[in-house]
């Protein structure tokens, strides 16, 4: 076919119609051809027409099970990559399906000179390329022997790997310290603001009432609270509202209230007004609504979706450990224990962890080298240390969870989902990319220089594994490589002096 042949003809949309097999009929009846326009659409992400037959249900079932030949993640890596190459097609009058290797080679050619690509970049465009060429029936463009070569010339022209910008490994070392300032990370000083708050209203404290309180009308001891409240009418008296001490240490009223005086600004005079998660109080009087907006928005959020939160039950939550310390604490932990890829982290549900007398089990039901989805039991010992115990963090994330949603409806949740201002736990689960931006942020609060990304769990893993002297058989059973090759790849070389054998020569 002509590869500068005018396509789309009018500008717009590929369709991504398949070509025709010679003598085939026009109007694309054909099973074979339905069924890989069908593989194509299911691979991409995109809709598929409503079955309308017993036949058009089954084609649609067959392309489902074809996709799931490889991880969702890859998939959408795949689908991603091959969209830019679509959409340059489109720009340069190119059709992307079905074309000769040399459009594939200008393609590569044009984002080494335009936009510096690595060579690792160029070899996932042509392996995204390649894939979808299968998924059309079409020979893929890569299996080229010209393509062969050509990508061995591109080893001069790509950008070479910056060894400086390398994803750093997190050792046991930086783990320590990483864990340690998560565990020194303390309440949040709006949360024990706002269980003064339930604390006062429970007491029958109104939200005008609550709006108006100045720590002048407030007498504590350590059995009681004394709160004297101002009415704004003249024909209403101010009145008077004691709290007595609670057995219960999460619904006394008393503690949460002196927890706040403690907290709070002592140059602010209102019990109650805008604060930030430092600590800081605003000198401003808040207004009924305000108050009420808080109450809502806390209730709404501590419960399950749909049903809410009790004022019991949300005393019982604010100003205890916050929940993303707890979450991202376990992520850390587990992510390095079990050396998980981060999609293998996000796709773990409650109902695949299993306690067992030496720590725990998860089910890893779909990996990168387990392309038939066979699945695999990961063992998670406990640690000797209650800083870096993965089990214990892990444990301590889903008490949260467990307190706020309710343990009976935890089954097939996502063990690790996103968290809202007001403290709502997400029922979808973090992106492998959050997975990044938090590990990078979590090091960065807690002054550890390097450069982190969410693979530094996994490389730190098998960077400490060898270090210790571990069997590399031992170290990649322990990672699940597939092969030695690309474990060595994971073994960080960042430290010139680790294991060097003139060390040992006793110069």
């Amino acid at each position: 076919m002509n590869a500068r042949a005018q396509w789309p003809p009018n500008g717009g949309s590929p369709d991504r119609r398949l070509p025709r097999p010679t003598g085939e009929a026009p109007n694309g009846d054909s099973l074979a051809v339905r069924l890989r326009e069908a593989r194509v659409a299911t691979f991409l992400g995109g809709d598929l027409i409503e079955p309308q037959t017993e036949l058009d249900a089954l084609i649609s079932r067959t392309a489902r099970l074809f996709a799931e030949s490889i991880t969702a993640q890859t998939r959408q890596d795949y689908a991603r990559r091959w969209r830019k190459f679509e959409a340059w097609c489109v720009e340069k009058r190119i059709e992307p399906l079905n074309c000769p290797p040399e459009v594939v080679m200008m393609f590569l050619a044009d984002h080494v000179g335009q936009h510096g690509a690595a060579l690792g970049t160029l070899r996932s465009y042509m392996a995204a390329i390649n894939r979808i060429h299968v998924e059309a029936g079409l020979a893929p463009p890569g299996d080229d022997p010209a393509m062969t070569m050509y990508l061995r010339s591109l080893r001069k022209a790509a950008v070479p790997a910056d060894s400086n910008g390398q994803v750093s490994a997190l050792t046991i070392g930086p783990l320590r310290e990483v864990c340690r300032y998560l565990d020194s990370i303390g309440p949040d000083p709006v949360e024990i603001r706002d269980r003064a708050l339930f604390a006062m209203h429970r007491a029958g404290a109104g939200d005008g009432e609550i709006a108006r309180l100045r720590w002048d009308d407030v007498r504590l001891t350590s059995r009681r609270a004394t709160l004297v409240l101002r009415s704004v009418r003249a024909d209403r008296s101010d009145r008077t509202v004691q709290i007595r001490a609670h057995n219960d240490p999460d619904l006394c009223g008393v503690r949460a209230i002196r927890a706040w005086r403690y907290l709070s600004d002592t140059s602010v005079p209102w019990v109650v007004t805008q604060t930030s998660h430092a600590g800081g109080c605003e000198n401003r009087e808040w207004t009924p609504r305000d108050v009420f907006r808080i109450r809502k928005a806390r209730l709404t959020s501590l419960g399950h979706p749909g049903v809410g939160a009790t004022p019991e039950q949300a005393m019982r939550l604010l100003g205890s450990s916050r929940p993303g310390v707890l979450r991202d604490k376990a992520i850390i932990l587990l992510g390095f224990a079990g050396a998980f890829r981060r999609p293998d982290l996000v796709g773990f549900r409650w109902s695949d962890v299993t306690l067992a007398d030496s720590g725990m089990i998860l089910r890893l039901r779909h990996s990168k080298t387990d392309r038939l989805g066979q699945g695999i039991d990961v063992g998670i010992p406990t640690g000797a240390s209650h800083t870096t115990d993965p089990v214990a963090a892990l444990l301590s994330w889903r008490d949260r969870v467990e307190r706020q949603l309710g343990a009976d409806r935890l089954e097939n949740r996502p063990c690790f989902t996103t968290i809202g201002r007001a403290g709502r736990i997400g029922t979808e689960p973090l992106t492998p990319s959050a997975v990044s931006v938090m590990v990078r942020t979590r090091m960065a609060e807690a002054g550890i220089e390097g450069h982190w990304s969410g693979r530094s769990l996994r490389r730190g893993f098998i960077s400490t594994a060898a270090d210790l002297g571990l069997r590399l058989e031992d170290i990649a059973k322990g990672s699940r490589h597939a092969t030695l090759d690309s474990l060595i790849r994971y073994i960080a070389n960042d430290d010139p002096f680790r294991n060097n054998p003139t060390a040992q020569l006793g110069l």
